[in-house]
């Protein structure tokens, strides 16, 4: 399996050699203010926006053209996705665990989603042709590596729902593929750039936590339990590229930053 795939959605493509640095630390952007009186407060951001810093030594010229080319947007302003084979669930940390905010997810036909004070996620009111699918916070869905076989489960009871994986074209058009019960493991059509996992949850009279669920590439066999908090797959900018070619290969680093929308 390649060390990771980054590129545009629809352009990702696979680099083989491993980075020898490959830090995706948060950045916390915490403020430590003491008053006079000894007091001490602290501020920042609600969710802090994750960074990456990759650097290769000896990448070979087909790898390192391509991230020359991403680091010098020669195919558009527009973010990258970096998809690690190591992640263990590509959600959102809170969306992985059913927290809140009920933005996260997008449910369709009739029910509502509620956040609890306890920042829990419930569904109540459905029907049996209500959806509810998870939201990328940048993207139509999560961006899809060619070829690559994707697992998503959920802790929603299996007894009443159905799991599905929505696939996206350039065009926005989309196929589903879909199963009975909590996992479903399948490999996207052919042009897919995204896919949103959803359920079909059934009639819901009563509140029911939306509760956990994992997105990952490939499939994990046995699934993980307890099912692990997202690591992400947020949309990034390149804030700084190095190149520094040598006779037979070039030793090349590249730093991103998350982006996002701004909120209306």
């Amino acid at each position: 399996m390649p060390s990771l795939w980054i590129g545009p959605p629809g352009r990702l493509r696979a680099v083989d050699d491993a980075a020898q640095e490959f830090d995706r630390s948060v950045s916390l952007s915490v403020t430590e203010f003491q008053a006079l009186g000894g007091a001490v407060t602290v501020t920042s951001l609600p969710t802090p926006p994750r960074r990456l810093a990759l650097s290769w030594t000896g990448l070979q010229p087909g790898d390192a053209e391509w991230l020359d080319a991403l680091a010098r947007r020669v195919f558009g302003p527009s973010p990258l996705a970096v998809l690690d084979p190591s992640t263990r669930n590509l959600l959102d940390g809170t969306q992985s665990q059913g927290f809140g905010p009920v933005s996260s997810w997008e449910l369709t036909g009739q029910g509502s989603l509620v956040q609890q004070p306890d920042r829990t996620v419930t569904l109540t009111g459905t029907s049996s042709t209500s959806v509810l699918r998870w939201q990328h916070p940048f993207w139509p869905g999560w961006p899809v590596p060619a070829g690559q076989r994707l697992t998503f489960t959920t802790s929603f009871p299996a007894s009443t729902s159905e799991v599905q994986l929505y696939w996206f074209n350039a065009a926005g058009l989309s196929s589903w593929t879909s199963r009975a019960g909590a996992t479903i493991t399948a490999e996207p059509p052919d042009r897919t750039l995204f896919v949103k996992p959803a359920i079909v949850p059934g009639p819901l009279t009563t509140p029911i936590p939306v509760g956990p669920a994992l997105l990952r590439l490939a499939d994990p066999t046995p699934l993980p339990s307890p099912l692990p908090i997202g690591d992400g797959c947020p949309a990034m900018a390149v804030t700084g590229y190095t190149d520094r070619p040598t006779a037979t290969a070039r030793d090349l680093s590249l730093t991103l930053v998350e982006v996002r929308r701004a909120r209306s």
